[in-house]
């Protein structure tokens, strides 16, 4: 329903995370439909892939992604986080693909938990949420770089294409 990261802003994503490791481990957190984790997943053959997601009606889509692209280094977690991260491995990336009215905790407690010189990456289409991590992530020494996207798809039309413009995304990433 939309809520599905576009292939165009996966893209640059997952180019922010600089996933050059075959084994690092990746948290996904507010994975949505897995689109984030599912391909980060297919780069990091040796690596693992928590995808943390409080929404239980979206874990049904986030397994079903798992099983159609085959992934077998992906891991679901239904819950709230930082609910339930006790046990994952240390990350070596982090992206945030929601956190709501929580963002602000969320980073902070993503980034306490990320490895030394890891990467964070945040995304969202919220002017407040941009500000906030902006702010979170300088206040931690994150030393923020946005990039902010605005993607336009051909559309048919009676006698001719046109461009429908989607939302644009801020692209916003940090290295410890």
């Amino acid at each position: 329903k939309g809520l599905i990261t576009k292939s165009e802003i996966r893209s640059i994503s997952l180019s922010k995370l600089k996933l050059v490791k075959k084994d690092h481990i990746l948290w996904d957190i507010g994975s949505g439909s897995g689109s984030i984790g599912i391909e980060a997943s297919l780069q990091l053959p040796w690596g693992h892939v928590y995808a943390i997601e409080k929404g239980p009606e979206r874990i049904s889509d986030i397994i079903h992604n798992i099983k159609n692209f085959n992934c077998s280094n992906v891991k679901v977690l239904n819950s709230a986080f930082p609910q339930g991260i006790e046990d994952l491995k240390t990350p070596d990336r982090i992206f945030i693909g929601g956190g709501g009215k929580k963002l602000d905790q969320i980073i902070k407690t993503a980034c306490g938990k990320l490895a030394p010189f890891g990467i964070i990456v945040i995304n969202t289409v919220l002017i407040q949420n941009l500000e906030t991590a902006v702010r979170i992530l300088n206040e931690l020494d994150f030393t923020p770089n946005v990039v902010q996207v605005q993607i336009a798809r051909s559309k048919d039309m009676p006698f001719g294409d046109r461009f429908e413009a989607l939302n644009p995304v801020w692209i916003i990433s940090g290295s410890k």
